[in-house]
């Protein structure tokens, strides 16, 4: 019997998206991982926008593993070659305000319960 060649077909997508967020959701057959960029801009008359862009990624349960493994894998050589990365200060700033502002908020305003 003959082996065929398939052709390969390669699309490749020209617009990297840099991602500042990320929102990762799963069900019995599939992990969605959406990641996102949000930025603000200027339109051409000088207004300012926020904009939001997406790109959504839907793996298999086993190579959403397997992309777990490498991920880990190459922070680990990352943080050998250029040492532990840390949360930015401005994060971490925003984090402890956001914690203050819940405090805050919790004693005074009641949040509705949407549990019945």
């Amino acid at each position: 019997m003959e082996k065929k060649e398939m052709p390969l077909i390669q699309n490749l997508d020209n617009n990297p998206l840099l991602s500042n967020q990320h929102a990762i959701v799963h069900n019995p057959d599939k992990f969605i991982i959406d990641f996102k960029g949000l930025y603000p801009q200027f339109t051409p008359d000088n207004k300012p926008q926020m904009v939001l862009t997406h790109k959504v990624v839907v793996l298999e349960p086993y190579v959403a593993k397997e992309f777990v493994k490498s991920l880990s894998d190459n922070i680990k050589k990352y943080e050998d070659k250029f040492g532990k990365i840390k949360e930015p200060k401005a994060v971490e700033k925003a984090r402890k305000e956001s914690k203050k502002a819940d405090k805050k908020n919790k004693s005074t305003t009641p949040r509705p319960s949407y549990m019945g």
